[in-house]
């Protein structure tokens, strides 16, 4: 089992040395956003440990609560099997050849000027949000929610790695949210890399804990994880998309958290009752 792990890295790590092409098209996107994610993160692991070490620590969210260093081991462990499932799919020639045979480029003479960019990362955007809503309305459901979008929901306090802290097949399905935009909008991998890249800092941002000044708010995700969960029949779906909500407001399901936050302007604190999720599967 371990020759055969190791074959396998040394047969993808010729192929990398050997072709630069499939490096930037299967290598460099994935493996971008995972070196983000964890430069993002590891300061906000620090903080949840020592808040007085904190200097944003006056924009928590969840005023004196933190998750537990058992429950962030297992967050860690969880995160680190999605992105190596990440990169094993990213890296298959099954990818590699689809890419090609998608027409995607990876060259200095196709890439795309200021001015498709200046389109296309908006409309990866928009992209995002309406497949992020609809697959998230999808995935809280019943039965998909208690058999697997639960264990994102384990989260309660968000932190950054809450952002990847998926059920593996919740995390490949999500996945294609992501993935999907740049694809549809491009033909050159840079506009996947710059997605990336933003998006990387939309989802941590989003799951970050903090209400941090000119960012974009964080207050309705953190209800979405500290509320929203099937049992709860009046917060069972809101907040389910991304950046400026829009198919929340759209479809109401922004309209309750809104309410609640006029009521509860201090959100929840360290003495506040959280609500409690029931184990049982039915209503």
């Amino acid at each position: 089992m371990v020759s055969d792990s190791w074959a396998l890295v040394m047969q993808l790590t010729s192929q990398v040395m050997a072709d630069s092409h499939y490096f930037r098209l299967c290598v460099l996107p994935t493996g971008l956003s995972i070196l983000l994610f964890w430069c993002l993160n590891v300061p906000l692991l620090f903080f949840n440990f020592f808040p007085t070490w904190n200097p944003m620590e006056s924009w928590k969210i969840q005023k004196g609560r933190y998750e537990t260093r058992d429950r962030v081991t297992w967050m860690i462990l969880t995160v680190l099997v999605n992105q190596t499932l990440a990169m094993i799919i990213s890296c298959c020639n099954q990818n590699y050849q689809g890419l090609l045979d998608a027409g995607v480029k990876s060259g200095m003479s196709a890439i795309p000027s200021v001015g498709d960019l200046f389109w296309q990362i908006p409309a990866c955007c928009m992209l995002y949000d309406a497949i992020f809503f609809a697959c998230h309305c999808l995935m809280h459901t019943k039965w998909l929610y208690h058999n697997i979008h639960k264990v994102h929901h384990k989260s309660k306090i968000t932190i950054g790695i809450s952002s990847a802290y998926f059920h593996p097949v919740d995390y490949v399905f999500s996945a294609t949210a992501v993935v999907l935009p740049p694809i549809l909008v491009s033909d050159h991998v840079l506009t996947t890399c710059l997605w990336m890249i933003i998006f990387m800092f939309e989802t941590t941002n989003a799951h970050c804990g903090y209400e941090i000044p000119f960012m974009p708010s964080a207050k309705d995700h953190d209800f979405h994880h500290s509320h929203s969960f099937y049992s709860s029949k009046e917060y069972r779906f809101v907040t389910m998309g991304a950046f400026a909500l829009v198919w929340d407001r759209l479809f109401g399901t922004k309209e309750p958290v809104d309410t609640w936050w006029a009521k509860n302007p201090n959100g929840i604190t360290k003495r506040m009752k959280a609500p409690i999720e029931k184990d049982g599967k039915t209503d």
